[in-house]
């Protein structure tokens, strides 16, 4: 427990102002884009849509960026320098987790309700506030051809790029993340919209109107009842945010930081045994991914329930300090007009969450770290890439391109983190 204080602290003197910085960098170039997005949008929504994956993008990297500058500071997972190929390997593999998380904290869709309000600001302006007039504009995304379209082509590019992995150049790379980036964006717009439908449409079923009922009469006969439930569903979200949401994040910061097991898998071993030629080539970046998110995940397990119950402590313990540090900051600054709050409030908050955010990224580095140093954890972090001694190094999420003999390969290993 010693040790793990003295890495916190080491942390957060020896970071904080770069930690800082990149926090800001991301908050900044993500509000930027986000009105870029929603500007172009309210003209052409296909424009709009090919640019609003950048913002969330933009917090990705900083996230991202932040996990990867604190590593040097932690004993157990440091690694050797950090190259761009490194930086940019590990923003790829934390594409689809980080998206994840951000859908299911709601924060995706924030920014497409953000981004559609700007939209049809414009869009109407510029119609003469008619809606026969829009047309392609104003944001409205809706589950049709055009983000199946963009989602299709986005994914076919990135699986071709992948397949060419080692001879592209830095800007075909920022091609492939790109592409990574509007496929999953879309993926997780097209399966939140029919999520939406398929609630809106059981809404208004019978057997809702029935459960409904149930709750109504509880509710009016049996109010120990109603306040039984509604304790339990304050307790839920009390659990959801002092132990999943840590929980999720230290699985990006494993998927981020490249965690993999010191022995090889059941799944690794089948999958050498069993598949050959093209099937290989295509399956085996799966595997690799899978694995690497699996032993993400195992930092969790492998941790042991006093050090997660520890990590969950702390977390809570964060959440309230920037709470209460949010409502100080309000409270000093006292009553002004409403003008002045939404020219303020958000600068506010961003700076309230520029100290804060290096805390969280400390903390959940460091418990990752511990969690590495463990023996019995069975853990290991890479350098930014994904290792395969059994026959060849590849990135993980790439495809691997079989060669004939004397042909060399290059490969890498990939890491990072996220944060909540």
């Amino acid at each position: 427990m010693k040790q793990a204080f003295r890495t916190f602290g080491r942390v957060v003197a020896a970071h904080w102002p770069a930690l800082m910085a990149w926090y800001l960098s991301g908050e900044v170039v993500h509000r930027l884009l986000l009105q870029l997005a929603g500007t172009v949008g309210g003209y052409t929504t296909l424009g709009g849509l090919l640019i609003l994956p950048l913002a969330v993008a933009a917090r990705m990297v900083s996230y991202v960026a932040m996990y990867l500058a604190v590593r040097p500071s932690l004993p157990h997972a440091a690694s050797d320098g950090l190259s761009r190929r490194d930086f940019a390997h590990a923003v790829l593999v934390s594409i689809l987790p980080f998206f994840a998380f951000y859908e299911a904290w709601g924060m995706l869709d924030a920014d497409r309700d953000a981004f559609l309000r700007i939209a049809n600001a414009i869009a109407f302006a510029e119609s003469g506030y008619g809606t026969e007039a829009l047309g392609d504009r104003g944001g409205m995304i809706a589950a049709g051809p055009l983000p199946v379209t963009v989602l299709v082509i986005a994914l076919v590019l990135r699986i071709v790029l992948a397949r060419h992995e080692a001879r592209l150049g830095t800007g075909l790379r920022l091609v492939a993340v790109y592409a990574e980036v509007l496929w999953t964006f879309m993926l997780f717009t097209l399966v939140a919209q029919w999520w939406g439908g398929v609630r809106e449409w059981l809404s208004h079923r019978t057997g809702a109107d029935w459960l409904r009922g149930i709750g109504d009469w509880f509710a009016a006969h049996l109010p120990p009842i109603a306040g039984l439930w509604e304790g339990a569903s304050w307790a839920l979200g009390i659990v959801i945010a002092a132990i999943v949401v840590p929980a999720a994040w230290l699985i990006v910061v494993g998927v981020i930081y490249g965690t993999s097991f010191e022995t090889e898998t059941k799944l690794g071993r089948w999958s050498g045994r069993t598949m050959r030629g093209t099937l290989r080539s295509i399956a085996r970046p799966v595997i690799m991914r899978l694995e690497s998110l699996w032993a993400a995940a195992a930092v969790i397990w492998r941790g042991g329930p006093a050090l997660f119950g520890a990590t969950a402590l702390a977390y809570a313990l964060w959440i309230l300090l920037d709470r209460v540090g949010g409502r100080a900051v309000l409270e000093l600054i006292g009553g002004q007009d409403e003008t002045f709050w939404e020219a303020y409030l958000p600068v506010i908050l961003v700076g309230v969450a520029a100290i804060a955010e290096p805390l969280r990224v400390a903390l959940l580095a460091t418990c990752y770290d511990v969690v590495i140093a463990r023996p019995s954890a069975g853990l290991d972090s890479g350098s930014g890439f994904d290792e395969e001694p059994r026959d060849a190094v590849v990135l993980a999420g790439d495809v691997e391109v079989e060669r004939p003999v004397g042909i060399g390969g290059e490969g890498e290993h990939g890491d990072d983190v996220v944060r909540g």
